[in-house]
């Protein structure tokens, strides 16, 4: 048997409770407090080094007065841990973001009061899931979309020849150095050495591609540029210029793509075109289903969730546009965050409501689905230390693996209730 009554029972009430947010309180009774005020004193006395005092022998007085706010820290601190899980349990509350205690209440010789705030699922009731209207748009491999990859193929293999002119146009590549000078005075920061410049596409630096136009071979002359808005003085060197060469389109090619001939490039083309096409269609699909599923279903979002999914989309924008070692400006954040915080909410509403319906429905995910996913991935998996990796990770991520798989099961279920309509004008390319 405790020390303590039933009439010292800590209690935990709810305070108030939003759409994914609850405020509770917890009160601890006075004996509690002052127990863990007397434990956590003689705790004190033996690690304070007093002057005068040997170890652990100072007067609890003395100490007190010493330590005296460390130590209400340390009591509050002990109730926290020790009483939200209990009150979070007890209040049916499942945190989503660690709570964080708002209001602490101490007087001496009284309970101790103290309130907590915490972040809590959205309740979900999924409507109107089945029945979306969707429409498929086709993307064939026609002769446009063929002519155009073939294009694209042919500017990725092009290389840059002297220009037979000797002057400068609109459609030449042209290598430069140049200086900056600003009020007079040159600009060691500002300045290139054999620069190339695209004629034809446009620039950072207004004023450059003006410049250049009817420029000769080893011409110098200055050019008035805007760096940063302000007009400044380029002192430029004009070494070659260049015209883009395309590789005809023929046998020579189409070996060089590692095909025999023309005729073998072209169908492998029009494949991939196909395959690209399927899966744009596929994408397509499922963006208009969760459009459809986030409008019959305008579910409020934790804010914590809500933050680490922007977080994680930023990482991955600044990876995908700046590589590994890149940084986007404040500014520049700032402007991608606005950008994109409705998509980061809506993947967190997605998140909420794919669960929901597929526990409705009752959409489950068997051994042997999950199995058959690990055998997928170790087919595509090439060396055997990656295989052994790939079986580690189901076996240790397996809830997360089964939460994947049931999201996948129940996208495809949605979209086998879908209304789908053929679009009525395919479109020419993909």
């Amino acid at each position: 048997m405790g020390i303590f009554s039933a009439s010292d029972k800590v209690r935990f009430k709810i305070v108030k409770e939003d759409a994914c947010e609850a405020l509770f309180s917890v009160e601890v009774p006075a004996a509690h407090v002052e127990s863990e005020t007397q434990n956590s004193l003689v705790r004190f006395q033996q690690r304070a080094r007093l002057p005068g005092f040997r170890p652990g022998k100072a007067p609890l007085d003395f100490v007190r007065q010493q330590f005296g706010e460390h130590l209400k820290e340390e009591v509050l601190e002990h109730f926290m841990h020790k009483h939200v899980p209990e009150a979070l349990r007890e209040l049916n509350l499942n945190p989503v973001a660690t709570p964080s205690v708002t209001k602490v209440e101490a007087p001496a010789g009284k309970p101790l009061h103290f309130e907590v705030r915490v972040e809590v699922p959205p309740r979900v009731a999924p409507k109107n899931y089945t029945g979306i209207k969707l429409e498929r748009r086709a993307y064939p491999a026609t002769d446009e979309a063929l002519a155009a990859r073939l294009e694209e193929l042919r500017e990725a293999h092009a290389r840059l020849e002297r220009a037979a002119q000797e002057t400068v146009g609109k459609t030449h590549y042209v290598v430069i150095d140049y200086a900056a000078v600003k009020d007079g005075k040159p600009h060691p920061k500002d300045k290139g050495v054999n620069e190339l410049v695209d004629m034809s596409s446009q620039q950072t630096v207004p004023g450059l591609v003006e410049g250049l136009l009817g420029m000769k071979r080893d011409e110098t002359k200055a050019i008035t540029v805007k760096f940063n808005g302000q007009d400044t003085q380029l002192c430029v060197s004009l070494k070659e210029i260049k015209t883009k060469i395309l590789p005809p389109l023929d046998a020579d090619f189409a070996k060089d793509m590692g095909l025999p001939g023309l005729d073998e490039l072209k169908a492998k083309l029009r494949e991939i075109i196909g395959q690209e096409g399927k899966a744009k269609t596929e994408r397509e699909l499922s963006e208009q289903l969760e459009a459809g599923l986030l409008k019959a279903n305008p579910i409020p979002v934790p804010p914590s969730l809500a933050e680490a999914e922007l977080e994680h989309m930023m990482e991955r924008l600044k990876s995908q546009l700046l590589g590994h070692r890149g940084e986007f400006s404040a500014k520049q954040v700032e402007e991608l965050k606005a950008k994109i915080k409705g998509q980061a909410e809506d993947r967190v509403r997605i998140s909420f409501l794919l669960p929901a319906i597929a526990a409705r429905e009752k959409l489950e995910v068997t051994d042997a689905e999950i199995e058959a996913e690990l055998q997928a991935a170790l087919a595509a998996t090439p060396s055997d230390e990656e295989k052994e990796n790939m079986r580690k990770m189901f076996t240790q991520r397996r809830p997360e693996v089964k939460s994947m798989l049931r999201d996948r099961k129940t996208h495809t279920w949605m979209l086998s209730k879908a209304s789908i309509t053929e679009a009525l004008v395919p479109a020419a390319k993909s």
